[in-house]
């Protein structure tokens, strides 16, 4: 990670805390902080039926996701990260912002079919997204913050 990106998460993570501390939250009961790669991996996720949509005025690229939380964490109750689309050699080639606002339980899988992005054909990444099939990609979702059924949080750097 770049001193720049550290610097960011920092950044985020001092927000987080202020942000709890002025909603009248002890660190207990708000954002709790969290470290490292292992972490990260609070839920997987499962993508399938890549397609291509050509429209009148936009072109689509859609596929459908099925999220599991890790059998180690607490349900959530919101989400939000990123899938990172990786060629075969773990090189980032697409991310994808997302917010998963529905419930997730330990171990039990949450179909969400139909997340997509507009193409754009003068984008490399959109251009190697469209042309790569699903089984030469590494797939997964990282985590950047999560809101747990008990009202907590955690924030992920």
């Amino acid at each position: 990670m770049s001193s720049m990106e550290e610097r960011l998460a920092d950044v985020e993570r001092r927000l987080a805390l202020l942000e709890a501390r002025d909603r009248g939250l002890p660190a207990s009961q708000g954002v709790v902080p969290a470290r490292g790669a292992a972490e990260e991996q609070v839920v997987s996720v499962s993508v399938s039926n890549k397609r291509y949509d050509h429209g009148d005025y936009e072109d689509h690229i859609w596929f459908d996701c099925v999220y599991t939380l890790s059998q180690h964490s607490k349900p959530t109750r919101a989400l939000k990260g990123a899938i990172e689309f990786m060629d075969l050699f773990g090189e980032v080639r697409f991310r994808l912002q997302l917010t998963v606002n529905d419930p997730l339980s330990p171990g039990r899988p949450l179909a969400n079919p139909g997340i997509g992005f507009t193409f754009n054909q003068f984008m490399p990444e959109h251009q190697w997204m469209l042309s790569t099939d699903l089984s030469d990609m590494q797939i997964r979702l990282v985590a950047s913050n999560v809101i747990y059924s008990d009202g907590t949080s955690a924030a992920f750097s």
